[in-house]
């Protein structure tokens, strides 16, 4: 077992935590158990255990999800995007045992008596007690070493007095390893981690390199951020400055034996064309510096970065490429109608502004856990497009990639957002510069009203050398929008389900609850659904955030004459009906075909698979004896058979169980 302590820190902060759940909690270290080879060999495996401690990785460090924990112990690893923990959080963690791209890492975690808290202090260690034992893995340490093999990558190693470490710099974290060169002596710290038998240190931000420890180390520049004064706003407004005001640039700058000056340098520029660098004083306040960029602006973002100078004349920057790499912030609004806007003939669906910095404003439709995540909601605009009388285009989805929000927005908030467009898999985004760029304007406001929209509309992604009309739902896309009474079609085993304002198929929308409903799809089934609609592999769909937006309005009536037969073939005959205990279903299939024949019941459920797969033409009849797939029999009632042939024909037909 390890015999070290992570600091006074982790037990005050342990002890502080008052009517402390009585769960059973188990040492990490005695679950961090590897063999000679690096292999997880944990005595817990697929057990679930519960533990305690203290958080030095967040998730966005190195992914959406990932974190670290430590106990006096050690710590473990685990992954949850939506966990809402910050640095130093106490927290106790109940989840499985199991292990990723071999290392030992708790799943499906739960969480209790979360509460503020501090860092663990970094377990020194050396370049060899690294590499002779699987035994750390997990914990936060440090390391001192020769730097070694650095090619310009994002690895390099570290070179002790008798073994060599890999450290590997993961691309989230921003740090910057320009400075470093083959020969140098730094202290990394940073999770040891295992990664398919290779231990490695991962690094999690700039400050966990420091260049000639024990002696004067270079300046640290980090939390880079924006405000702006607004009268009109909250007093201090984060990365969303409007053109008239005054932009203060700060960031906390430390050294080991101080920092004796910073300058800001800024200029202004178009996102094409930038100006000439100019440069200003920047003052201190503490570790906190600041430089103040006077308005208005004339372009349409500033550029900037950070230069600091330490006691002993060493000077860095940041970013630490600059004047090359720099920051950027946009000045003024951007409408979100500019932002999205696609012309229909367009043989792309990108935004108009991908890649662009920018600022926008709008109304929050749904909050953060309503779009999915913790780390996205949606806003849109306030008023309709003067230009097209809609709101088509209006909406966009925010989402805050590094880690959650640090504040909670609701449906009706108004939002000033400064950030990035992206495209991510054919779908807008707003990427917030920090979890901090979200500013609140104002509350409660009106949500903009749904805009009714033909399904075959919000279905549409073809292009328009395709079907001639454009991709017509892009315009929609973020959007919140009601269908008209349209009929559940068909229902799938992903829980999503079909809906047709037509009651064609060809018509169809597929309709996704990322929240768990109270209403169960029933095919037939007469409704409007409102929500937001979202792109989602290859498929646009729309979400209704609760049961409050599916309206109810009945049974669409199923006609007991058998549907006509189509070209490609259909019903031809059910008989006896109603039936007990058996009856025959036929159906003509006039060429080669995939058929499917399958038996529903009341709420939409499948019962029986009758046919699955490709059949040659023929007239063929199946027999339902009022039994399930695994053989059980059902109760008397109303079912349906449904056949599907290829993509011509979907037809369906009531039948009567009477026992």
């Amino acid at each position: 077992m390890k015999k070290h302590l992570f600091g006074v820190a982790l037990m005050v902060s342990a002890l502080l935590i008052s009517g402390m759940a009585s769960a059973q909690f188990t040492n990490i270290d005695d679950i961090q158990v590897y063999d000679a080879l690096g292999a997880p060999a944990s005595p817990f495996d697929t057990q679930s255990v519960t533990v305690a401690g203290n958080v030095f990785v967040v998730g966005g460090t190195y992914n959406s999800g990932s974190h670290y924990i430590a106990d006096a112990t050690g710590g473990i690893t685990f992954f949850d995007s939506g966990a809402g923990l910050s640095m130093g959080d106490y927290v106790e963690i109940t989840g499985t045992v199991g292990s990723y791209s071999g290392e030992i890492q708790l799943s499906g975690t739960t969480y209790a008596n979360q509460a503020p808290g501090a860092e663990p202090a970094a377990l020194s260690l050396t370049v060899e007690e690294c590499m002779t034992s699987y035994e750390n893995v997990g914990s936060f340490v440090s390391v001192i070493g020769t730097i070694s093999g650095f090619t310009g990558g994002s690895s390099f190693s570290l070179v002790g007095a008798d073994s060599t470490i890999l450290c590997y710099r993961d691309s989230d974290t921003g740090i910057d390893l320009s400075a470093l060169a083959d020969g140098d002596l730094y202290q990394i710290s940073g999770p040891l981690v295992n990664y398919n038998g290779l231990i490695e240190i991962k690094p999690r931000q700039q400050s966990d390199l420091v260049e000639n420890p024990g002696g004067d180390t270079v300046p640290v520049i980090v939390d880079p951020d924006v405000t702006s004064p607004s009268s009109d706003y909250q007093p201090v407004y984060h990365w969303a400055p409007l053109a008239s005001d005054d932009v203060t640039i700060s960031a906390t700058i430390t050294d080991d034996l101080g920092v004796a000056s910073a300058t800001l340098y800024y200029r202004s520029s178009d996102g094409v064309t930038p100006g000439m660098w100019m440069s200003t004083a920047m003052s201190a306040s503490g570790d906190t510096w600041s430089g103040v960029v006077a308005g208005p602006h004339t372009q349409s973002q500033i550029d900037f970065y950070i230069e600091a100078t330490d006691t002993g004349a060493q000077t860095v920057s940041l970013p630490g490429n600059a004047p090359t790499g720099f920051l950027s912030v946009a000045v003024g609004l951007t409408s979100i109608y500019d932002m999205q806007y696609v012309h229909p003939d367009s043989s792309s669906t990108a935004a108009a502004y991908n890649g662009q910095i920018l600022n926008i404003t709008g109304i929050v439709t749904a909050g953060p856990g309503q779009a999915g995540a913790n780390s996205k909601f949606l806003v849109q605009e306030a008023a309709v497009n003067p230009a097209t009388s809609s709101y088509a285009f209006g909406g966009v989805l925010v989402y805050e990639g590094s880690s959650n929000f640090v504040d909670q927005f609701y449906p009706g908030d108004e939002v000033r957002i400064g950030g990035m467009c992206d495209e991510y898999n054919s779908l807008t985004e707003m990427i917030p510069h920090s979890n901090v760029a979200v500013n609140l304007v104002s509350f409660p406001n009106d949500l903009p009203p749904a805009t009714v929209v033909a399904t075959r509309t919000l279905a549409d992604d073809y292009l328009s050398d395709v079907d001639g009309n454009g991709r017509m739902a892009e315009a929609w896309e973020s959007v919140w929008v009601k269908t008209m009474q349209s009929v559940v079609v068909d229902t799938t085993a992903y829980d999503d389900w079909l809906i047709s304002d037509t009651g064609a198929r060809a018509d169809s929308l597929v309709v996704n609850p990322i929240a768990a409903l109270a209403y169960e799809p029933v095919i037939n089934d007469i409704l409007e659904v409102e929500g937001f609609l979202n792109y989602y592999y290859g498929d646009y769909e729309l979400v209704p955030v609760s049961d409050a937006y599916i309206s109810y309005f009945g049974v669409a009536p199923v006609d007991d004459v058998l549907p006509d037969v189509k070209q490609a073939g259909g019903f031809t005959a059910i008989a006896p009906n109603p039936f007990n205990p058996v009856t025959k279903i036929s159906f003509k299939l006039n060429k080669d075909n995939l058929v499917q024949l399958n038996v529903y019941d009341i709420r939409g459920h499948k019962v029986k698979t009758l046919h699955a797969g490709a059949i040659p033409a023929n007239e063929y009849t199946f027999s339902w004896d009022g039994t399930t797939d695994d053989g059980a029999g059902v109760a008397s009632g109303t079912y349906f058979a449904r056949l599907r042939i290829g993509t011509e024909v979907m037809q369906v037909k009531k039948m009567q169980l009477v026992k």
